[in-house]
């Protein structure tokens, strides 16, 4: 029973984790042509608002559906499964109808606070999505308990195709037909709520059992689902939108620190538009970062449900590995190729030093995410509430004056500083329930090296094809170059230098390719 329960959960946890990736990328990947098509000012225009979204989505796709699943897992009688399922409903459906009135009657003064009164009509435009929002939760969260994987993960690529398909559109319409880059930016939103609404229709038949179910509400359980959904729900919710919050942040204060520091309104909110070039690079960068751990996160279910803690101990101490390899890989050679990748992607390398310095941040969120991931699955959520406010309060704290000073460079060690702090106070927190990353000085010393042999050998080919940097087109080659290249010399250092056994390379994803390429001596 024991094995049954723990590969239906590794199979529906997988299932769920490939489709999250795959609505990452989308949503990182959109971000280029969109940006080529409004420019900066427009791409200014659409980050200022899009945290607002991305909280929403958050809050709909991956935080309260996976708390709201456990819920519904645990009662025995489908009675109370909906019962439950009808006052979480009722209770977010409140919240969310708050969330809204807030936004849509605030738009005008958080406009004003963001510094640019002409992003009220687009607050209000997205105001309207935290009334789908609670729907999508409950919904996916129900199916999630019910172990019925497949609604979910088709709704959220659903949602973001039809989202990216709209924004693209409006994108080309507009420019074509003169529209203001505001009104490009209102309609590019709607993408969001007909996105939503197209995520609706895969859970028809959850709303008609709601619909028929017999309300009776039962009031002892109010209290504890409230105190359920805005404690371990919540922090669920803000850990899978940190870089969200972070976003949310800057679009409070980067924009006046600049002002005040000296630059124009359209020079600060061309460079803010340049600085938003990063959360394309840090988003696909994270994911990539992320999958080959995350991808083995169903291992440690698995080691859960059968109560075996040796292997539970095994397999954390290698996901941690994977994370920190990948992590470093690809930070490094983002950094290394940055300018090529901005001039080939966003047609000019103003801002590569800043993004580059930003892009430090996906070692510390990969880590974190991981951390946080950790102490879920052992229940031990709340150790982390320390950590998610330290980050926000030093972002907050730090960013106004280090880009006053600084410029967008400020802004971007800002996030890396909050980070990098959150990263060792997480390990505060695991070490208190006696858990570690364990990551030896001998691991740590070797992925350095591997990170340099990487960075030496595509530095060496960004110098040979020197010439090619004049033009959009010879920039995009180095990095078609550069990328697999780098990749290649990364992973055979790694397979040469023993960071992995014969054994973990085959729990890797990809990593029995590995082992048939680059064939070599035997462990030691």
């Amino acid at each position: 029973m024991k094995n049954k329960t723990a590969n239906f959960a590794l199979k529906g946890a997988t299932t769920l984790t490939v489709a999250a990736l795959v609505g990452k990328i989308l949503s990182a990947i959109y971000r280029v042509p969109f940006q080529n098509l409004v420019g900066n000012k427009g791409f200014y225009i659409y980050q200022q608002i899009y945290p607002i979204y991305g909280i929403a989505m958050t809050i709909g796709l991956t935080g309260f559906p996976v708390y709201i699943s456990k819920i519904i897992a645990r009662e025995t009688e489908q009675v109370k499964k909906k019962q439950q399922a009808v006052i979480l409903l009722d209770i977010l459906f409140f919240f969310g109808i708050v969330i809204f009135a807030f936004l849509y009657i605030g738009a005008a003064e958080i406009a004003y606070l963001m510094g640019d009164n002409r992003l009220v009509e687009l607050i209000k435009g997205v105001s309207w999505l935290y009334l789908l929002v609670p729907l999508l939760a409950v919904a996916r969260g129900y199916n999630q308990g019910m172990q019925e994987m497949t609604p979910t993960a088709l709704s959220q690529l659903v949602e973001q195709v039809a989202r990216i398909c709209i924004i693209i559109v409006v994108a080309l319409f507009g420019t074509s037909h003169g529209w203001s880059l505001y009104r490009i930016g209102s309609y590019a939103f709607l993408g969001s709520i007909i996105g939503a609404v197209c995520a609706l229709c895969f859970f028809i038949s959850f709303f008609k059992k709601i619909i028929k179910f017999q309300r009776k509400q039962n009031f002892a359980l109010i209290i504890p689902t409230l105190k359920g959904l805005f404690s371990e729900g919540l922090i669920i919710c803000f850990f899978a939108g940190i870089l969200v919050l972070l976003q949310l942040i800057d679009s409070f204060t980067l924009k006046k620190a600049l002002q005040v520091a000296g630059y124009s309104v359209q020079n600060a909110e061309n460079l803010k538009g340049v600085y938003d070039r990063s959360q394309t690079f840090l988003q696909l960068g994270l994911v990539v970062s992320t999958s080959f751990s995350a991808s083995l996160l169903p291992m440690l279910i698995k080691n859960q449900v059968e109560k075996d803690k040796l292997k539970f101990e095994q397999n954390t101490r290698l996901i941690y590995r994977i994370c920190i390899w990948m992590s470093m890989a690809v930070t490094w050679g983002l950094i290394i190729l940055m300018p090529s990748l901005n001039k080939a992607l966003f047609s000019s390398v103003q801002g590569s030093v800043a993004i580059s310095i930003s892009m430090l941040t996906i070692i510390f969120a990969g880590v974190i995410l991981l951390d946080n991931s950790i102490l879920q699955s052992t229940n031990n959520y709340k150790k982390n509430i320390g950590v998610l406010v330290s980050i926000i309060v030093i972002k907050f704290l730090t960013n106004y004056q280090f880009t006053l000073y600084l410029g967008i460079v400020g802004a971007a060690l800002s996030s890396v500083l909050s980070m990098a702090i959150g990263t060792f106070l997480s390990e505060m927190s695991l070490k208190k329930i006696g858990l570690s990353r364990k990551l030896s000085r001998r691991f740590v010393k070797k992925i350095v090296v591997c990170s340099v042999i990487m960075v030496s050998v595509v530095f060496c080919i960004l110098r040979v094809t020197n010439s090619l940097e004049t033009s959009r087109i010879g920039s995009f080659i180095q990095c078609i170059i550069g990328v697999p290249v780098g990749a290649v010399f990364y992973v055979g250092s790694t397979r040469y230098g023993n960071l992995f056994s014969d054994k973990e390379w085959k729990s890797i994803p990809g990593g029995e390719y590995v082992l048939k390429i680059f064939k070599k001596r035997m462990d030691k």
